[in-house]
């Protein structure tokens, strides 16, 4: 056989694979078409149903817009009170007080050993009469220091912890309280505990409110899909019939929960803006007499974002599960 007729043959035998491939990237183009025509329909059909019936959907879409308000509510207000964070860092410290013979190499190399620590932000030095000045300066006894003839307040490292944990203080104060030159070590825990304390019960106080809020989001949009099921229960019986699968009949529903947990969230976020509005002023005013660095902190476009996905998800897992259940019952 010849070159050409082999080469001839060849390009016979290839050619049917490469139809093959065509095919089969023509049939997967077109499943996946299929696919999103489905959901399209499907959301489309949510939709109608939704405007079908205004007036429940719109009292549903309040309920839910009110139970996603307050955990809302609660986020702009633990922002805005973490603004003082900063301030009570600022008192957060643990004050080494050094010897007197102490050596300025000495110092250094103790501080040097503090900066380094993975617990501290950072650490202070503060001389003996700098100590002599603030004291004078906050209590307003400087005459009696003068009148002492010496100073007898000792240099000293204002050691700041990278967070606010009674527990964090404490390791750094076991870890250098019998480091040489270090006479005493002195901090106050007890309020740091308190803090610690209130900071755990309202963390827990929000999740908590945030568990039941969406618990009652979830039954809200369950009993209101429930009720869009029963109106259409005979259609779901023929399309049982006929041979629907449980996710093409489930699948208008789980849309519906979904766009009402949305629209509900949106209008949550509507309010919100609303309530804020009223505050923003008297907030204002009141912030400015703890200084211009403070200001009123709305929710901001990632919050936002997540406040409406997060209702979204909670619809579609309410619808679903009332879906399951009828399914179950058919």
């Amino acid at each position: 056989m010849s070159n050409s007729s082999r080469s001839n043959h060849s390009a016979e035998k290839s050619t049917p694979n490469r139809k093959t491939g065509a095919k089969r990237d023509r049939s997967s183009r077109q499943k996946l078409a299929g696919w999103l025509e489905q959901h399209v329909e499907a959301c489309a059909d949510a939709l109608q149903s939704l405007r079908t019936q205004v007036l429940n959907t719109f009292m549903s879409l309040v309920v839910v817009a009110i139970a996603l308000l307050l955990p809302a509510l609660v986020y702009v207000a633990g922002n805005n009170i973490a603004q003082f964070g900063d301030s009570l860092q600022n008192t957060n410290r643990i004050s080494f007080y050094l010897e007197a013979d102490i050596t300025a190499d000495s110092v250094q190399t103790l501080q040097q050993a503090m900066q380094n620590h993975p617990l501290i932000d950072r650490v202070e030095f503060v001389s003996s009469q700098q100590a002599a000045a603030d004291f004078t300066a906050w209590s307003g006894l400087g005459d009696v220091i003068i009148s002492l003839g010496n100073n007898p307040l000792p240099a000293s490292l204002e050691v700041h912890p990278n967070n606010m944990l009674a527990e964090t203080a404490l390791q750094i104060r076991d870890a250098f309280a019998a480091s040489q030159g270090v006479e005493q070590v002195v901090m106050d825990t007890a309020w740091i505990e308190r803090l610690e304390s209130l900071m755990r019960l309202t963390d827990r106080m929000v999740f908590a409110l945030i568990l039941v809020l969406s618990l009652a989001v979830l039954f809200i949009i369950g009993n209101a899909i429930r009720t869009h099921i029963a109106g259409r229960s005979a259609e779901i019986r023929v399309m049982t019939m006929i041979g629907a699968t449980r996710s093409f009949i489930a699948r208008p529903f789980l849309y519906s929960g979904a766009l009402q947990g949305m629209f509900g969230a949106a209008l949550a976020w509507i309010f919100l803006q609303g309530l804020l509005s009223v505050f923003r002023g008297p907030a204002h005013n009141l912030l400015a007499f703890y200084g211009d660095q403070y200001q009123f902190i709305g929710m901001d476009l990632i919050s936002s974002l997540l406040l409406v996905a997060g209702g979204m998800v909670l619809g579609w897992i309410g619808a679903g599960l009332s879906v399951s259940r009828h399914l179950n019952q058919v």
